[in-house]
């Protein structure tokens, strides 16, 4: 029998009105995150193997995310259309924001509740330290958990352009508002200072928590850092570090690479992990993959649910694909319908004989009132469910940062004058993730030739070409299919429920 017990291991805290019950899971087994593991109320600090319990319980809290979060921080870009019956994301999609939209709300409040969980996990680590009698592994704890929370005030910033970065957890209403640079400056200071006490290993080489936090990870989450800062020399610093490591490779299978395949592949810097625990029924652990799925399919096995529609690839990133020649990665990015077939007949004209509305493995993708398209990228085959589930996309992992990302900012960051810190120019990096795609190398390579490159290979995932576009002022690739992009619009506000509790919030943020 496969538990997930989950009990009152710390104490609950209250941040501004938010209320966090910490959990605690165990992640150390592939395809079986949170196996095994029965925790209780009782803690005893005396037992020094205990360590990594608190730990745990912040992977399980960063993997347990809300499915609004990477959906509403997904799809202001010009490669997804909000679809579905979520107003508040259709508006945003068209950047028409409202401070009490419940979906931007969600997000602040589930960040801060994992940020709060990881302050009480590095507590707790800490008192467990003298009987572990093991300084180096409780340094490591810490800097994992400080990574993770590196993370969380990634997304925060980039979305909210600002936040409250917490130094102390009882100033909270007396901590002032930080911007978008000085909170990407304490993710790279974070980062920086995590890195010495970290494992110097691939993810997936870790035998204590597989798939677990490693310097790389520091380093990638560093570099997007780096990167939104505007000081490309330190993201060329930070990727040329990971890629001389020797640690990462492209995936051959670009398909499967998103795919149960994928799970804790070579090419994955971070992802979050899922389980059936390879058994049809009982207790699982998984993500709600729905709103990125088609309602209308007719899976190869029967019975296998369907999605609800809420994230569409657009037109323009499948003509784009389309006039790139790519075949490889538009496969795998956009699920096709027969009324999607239609329309690209109609608006492009002729198109490969190979797009059908049935993936490899047997589903068929019928017509849906929501969506013309679908991301192929966050949908799992029906063939790949264990036998007894039906859930969509069950058992699926969530790839947060990849290799491949890393190649081209460390090419961008060449292009804008970063000098190489490695044995690899621009040209050299940007052709590796091409010759993948099965795409034909390039001679030289420009900052244009690079952000394009990232659109074909990154489209849908995270929000990267949102940000891209952002960073680069770009508003005309943001202004499409009839929504306009102006800068003023490039962060959420923050949200009402936080204002009211928080009243520094209410003053604003100054970023550029």
């Amino acid at each position: 029998m496969k538990l997930i017990q989950i009990k009152n291991y710390t104490t609950p805290l209250l941040l501004s009105g938010l209320l966090l019950f910490s959990a605690i899971g165990c992640t150390d087994k592939l395809d079986a995150p949170f196996e095994n593991e029965a925790f209780t109320s009782d803690v005893d600090y005396t037992i020094g193997s205990n360590m990594k319990l608190p730990l745990l319980g912040a992977y399980y809290g960063v993997y347990t995310r809300a499915w609004e979060e990477p959906v509403t921080l997904g799809l202001r870009g010009d490669d997804v259309n909000a679809a579905g019956d979520q107003v508040p994301m259709q508006e945003q999609d068209e950047f028409k924001y409202i401070a009490s939209q419940w979906n931007t709300n969600s997000i602040w409040q589930q960040h801060y509740n994992d940020i709060v969980n990881i302050f009480t996990a590095m507590d707790e680590i800490e008192k467990y330290r003298p009987a572990a009698n093991n300084d180096a592994l409780a340094d490591q704890y810490i800097a994992e958990a400080r990574v993770l929370r590196a993370y969380l005030y990634l997304n925060l910033a980039r979305a909210f352009g600002g936040g409250i970065v917490i130094d102390e957890l009882d100033n909270i209403q007396n901590t002032p508002v930080s911007n978008k640079a000085a909170i990407m400056q304490y993710v790279v200071d974070e980062t920086s200072a995590a890195i010495p006490d970290l494992p110097a290993m691939h993810p997936n080489k870790r035998t204590d928590i597989r798939g677990g936090v490693t310097r790389y990870t520091a380093l990638a989450i560093q570099a997007l850092a780096y990167q939104e800062m505007g000081d490309y020399q330190g993201v060329a610093s930070a990727t040329g570090e990971i890629i001389s490591s020797g640690e990462f490779a492209l995936a051959s299978d670009f398909y499967h690479l998103f795919k149960k395949a994928g799970k804790l592949d070579n090419e994955n810097i971070f992802e979050f992990q899922y389980s059936d625990f390879n058994q049809g029924e009982g207790d699982s652990f998984n993500f709600l993959w729905a709103p990125f799925g088609i309602g209308g399919w007719t899976p190869a096995v029967t019975g296998s649910d369907a999605g609800w529609g809420f994230y569409e690839p657009t037109m323009k990133y499948i003509t784009f694909m389309l006039d790139r020649g790519e075949t490889v990665r538009l496969e795998t990015s956009v699920v096709f319908t027969p009324d999607g077939i239609n329309q690209l007949h109609n608006e492009y004209g002729n198109i490969p004989s190979w797009i059908t509305n049935t993936n490899r493995e047997g589903d068929i993708f019928n017509n849906n009132a929501r969506m013309n398209f679908a991301s192929g990228k966050h949908i799992q085959p029906s063939t790949e469910l264990i036998p007894g589930r039906k859930g969509f996309g069950s058992n699926k992992n969530f790839i947060v940062i990849r290799y491949s990302e890393m190649l081209l900012m460390y090419a961008e960051a060449l292009t804008r004058g970063a000098s190489e810190s490695i044995s690899m120019t621009a040209t050299e990096a940007v052709n590796m993730v091409r010759a993948r795609a099965k795409i034909g190398a390039l001679g030289t390579v420009t900052t244009e030739d690079v952000l394009n490159e990232k659109f074909a290979e990154l489209a849908m995932e995270w929000g990267t070409r949102y940000y891209d576009m952002v960073r680069t002022k770009n508003t005309s690739e943001l202004s499409h299919e009839g929504k306009t992009f102006t800068m003023d619009k490039a962060y959420f506000p923050f949200p009402a429920d936080q204002v009211a509790d928080l009243p520094q919030l209410g003053e604003g943020v100054v970023n550029e």
